[in-house]
């Protein structure tokens, strides 16, 4: 699974790129990433490479919003998301994830005209139904990329906007991420080669995150929701397209 060094640098490069889009949006960066790697290393090593480099282009991205986590919300995310992790993570192992993927994949498109209505009607996600759709968040995290649609998603229903949204979903991807690379060592999915690989695409991702993060500054709010949702769409999309691909 080792790359040679000029795919792994255009990897690199298309990582770089990835993260600019995914610290404005929040997410993204999975997305573009499953769609370069597939080709290259296989459906199976994609998920746990890139929870190795997840940890480290979600670092990026923090750092450069974390004065805007909003604790709260991390703390009730994290912990209704870290038990279906633990679950969505071992189907990934045994299971094929067409059928899940397919009901993600329509839920995510569900939820830009699901936020409107909220929006519309003044009515924001409660506690419990933070709490419900973070366990959706955890089990799909663990048997997919470009779950951090998801998320983004309640956190904007929550009422999270700009910044906070990166940040929050920052932090809370970095911890289920370090948990996913954790489990799939467990499972034998994840070796030493896989994680130097996604050491790599982390790395070259965090000039990427910067350039973001002086993006989100110059972007009114009503713009940046616009941009999240517009890939929240083709987030939806995606995952639609890989489960039936």
């Amino acid at each position: 699974m080792l790359l040679d060094a000029p795919t792994l640098a255009a990897v690199a490069a298309v990582a770089l790129a990835a993260a600019v889009v995914g610290g404005v949006g929040g997410f993204g960066t999975g997305v573009i990433l499953t769609a370069a790697l597939v080709p290259l290393i296989g459906i199976k090593a994609v998920i746990p490479v890139l929870a190795v480099a997840g940890v480290i282009i979600n670092a990026g991205r923090f750092w450069f919003y974390r004065a805007s986590l909003e604790r709260r919300s991390f703390g009730l995310v994290l912990a209704a998301s870290l038990p279906f992790l633990v679950l969505g993570t071992w189907i990934y192992s045994v299971l094929d994830a067409r059928a899940l993927g397919t009901v993600l994949g329509a839920l995510v498109i569900a939820f830009i005209p699901m936020r409107r209505i909220l929006k519309a009607r003044s009515i924001v996600l409660g506690t419990t139904s933070l709490a419900v759709g973070s366990g959706v968040f955890g089990l799909a995290s663990g048997i997919a990329s470009g779950t951090g649609v998801i998320l983004v998603s309640l956190l904007l229903g929550a009422g999270l906007a700009g910044p906070a949204v990166l940040a929050t979903d920052a932090l809370t991807t970095i911890a289920l991420d370090l948990c996913k690379a954790a489990l799939f060592q467990r499972f034998d999915l994840l070796d030493a080669e896989a994680a130097a690989t996604g050491a790599v695409i982390g790395l070259a991702s965090i000039p990427g995150s910067a350039l973001a993060a002086w993006l989100v500054t110059r972007m009114g709010a009503h713009l940046h929701v616009l941009f999240i949702e517009t890939l929240i769409f083709f987030g939806g999309s995606f995952m639609l397209w890989h489960a039936w691909r």
